[in-house]
């Protein structure tokens, strides 16, 4: 009997692995996503349950912040593509020219576009297309190549699965028991630079507490593979000036892990960082600020010159984290929004500096604090304001695009 392993999407088994699994793949699943074998796959009947599974778009997130985001696979496929002449390993598909990204592309996503039935060939000279992606992934490096698959899949709630049910039982080694995803993730973070999480800097503490605990509530998903500097523990002080700093001494420190350093939206985040983005950074450093907002459009601002409430455009120059912490969070009792107040004058920029008052500030984090806590009570109405949190963690999840 022939024991493997493989990796699908949906009802299609794509990639296969002889007797073993590749564990670079296992570490993009968790233990809490282990699940029943799908019953529905023609080919897993009777075996042992032992199976992963997540969604397309979990799956893509966790690849795109480990680096393998769908410009470098398509970059590495391509290479691989020009060597086709030589070594010919697409040559059974039949292919109408020499292939191209365009064409493999196609070709996968009508393949997932089929039913498990319609994609099997019914004659035996026929090229079979579950053999291209299994053909591929012996020149490709196995997360390039999923990510390809993920890119390609028509539905990114359908579920990917890992699927190692057949390693199990009379003649195999594999536990049923033991925790492989959770095992393999574990040796990434004591190796590769890649694979370990993708830290973060912010301005400060609170910052980087307040994201860290949007995180857990927008992408869940992403726990454990981004990770928000500790600038309690580092005893570091906070602010653009010093998340300067910190960029520059990790960069002349040679820190290997792939790093963002995140900054408000604002004039005066805008001014320190204006420097260092001059600079040339090593690939593995980005410098971002969080991402001009659609309810930061039309704002009520106070001063420089008035007393009454005026709507403006605060994105670029008052978009501290506050203003992202959700529209509920920044209405008061009377449903009216804290005012931006209008503070220095910037005449490098030519724009003011705003921000929300003290009070202001520190009320709307408890309200965000206290909404968290609500979500993961599990006592949410659904309606909260996420989606400046969501907003940011996507400018991070993107940072390297």
């Amino acid at each position: 009997m022939a024991f493997h392993s493989h990796l699908g999407i949906a009802d299609h088994q794509l990639l296969y692995w002889r007797a073993e699994y590749p564990p670079e793949l296992a570490a993009l699943f968790t233990e809490s996503e282990r699940q029943p074998a799908n019953t529905r796959l023609p080919l897993q009947a009777n075996l042992t349950e032992f199976v992963y599974g997540t969604t397309v778009a979990r799956l893509r997130e966790r690849l795109h912040v480990q680096g393998f985001s769908a410009a470098r696979a398509k970059t590495e496929l391509a290479e691989v593509l020009a060597g086709w002449k030589k070594d010919r390993p697409l040559d059974a598909f039949r292919f109408s020219e020499e292939p191209d990204v365009r064409s493999v592309e196609a070709t996968v996503r009508q393949l997932l576009a089929m039913t498990f039935e319609e994609a099997w060939p019914s004659e035996s000279f026929q090229p079979n297309p579950y053999d291209l992606p299994d053909a591929l992934s012996r020149y490709m490096d196995h997360r390039s190549l999923t990510r390809l698959l993920l890119e390609w899949a028509p539905d990114q709630h359908a579920t990917v699965f890992l699927d190692l049910s057949e390693l199990t039982g009379p003649g195999v080694d594999l536990d049923p028991a033991h925790p492989v995803a959770g095992e393999a993730r574990a040796e990434q973070l004591a190796s590769l630079a890649q694979d370990a999480p993708l830290l973060v800097l912010t301005e400060g503490p609170t910052d980087a507490r307040l994201l860290a605990a949007g995180l857990e509530v927008t992408h869940p998903h992403l726990n454990g593979y981004i990770t928000f500097f500790d600038f309690g523990a580092a005893s570091a002080e906070g602010g653009v000036a010093q998340l300067a700093k910190t960029v520059s001494a990790f960069v002349a420190a040679g820190v290997a892990n792939r790093f963002v350093a995140l900054a408000d939206n604002d004039t005066e985040a805008h001014a320190g960082l204006a420097n260092l983005k001059k600079q040339p950074l090593p690939k593995r450093c980005r410098v971002r600020h969080y991402p001009p907002l659609p309810a930061l459009k039309t704002y009520p601002t106070l001063g420089p010159y008035g007393d009454e409430p005026v709507r403006a455009d605060v994105n670029g120059r008052a978009g501290s984290l506050e203003m992202y912490l959700g529209r509920d969070v920044l209405q008061g009792e009377d449903r009216t929004l804290m005012p931006v107040q209008w503070r220095s004058w910037n005449p490098k920029l030519r724009r003011y500096q705003g921000s929300l008052a003290d009070v202001d500030k520190k009320a709307a984090q408890d309200r965000f604090l206290r909404k968290v806590q609500i979500h993961r009570s599990g006592q949410g109405s659904g309606r909260e304001d996420w989606d400046g949190i969501r907003a940011i963690i996507d400018t991070i999840v993107t940072a390297f695009d």
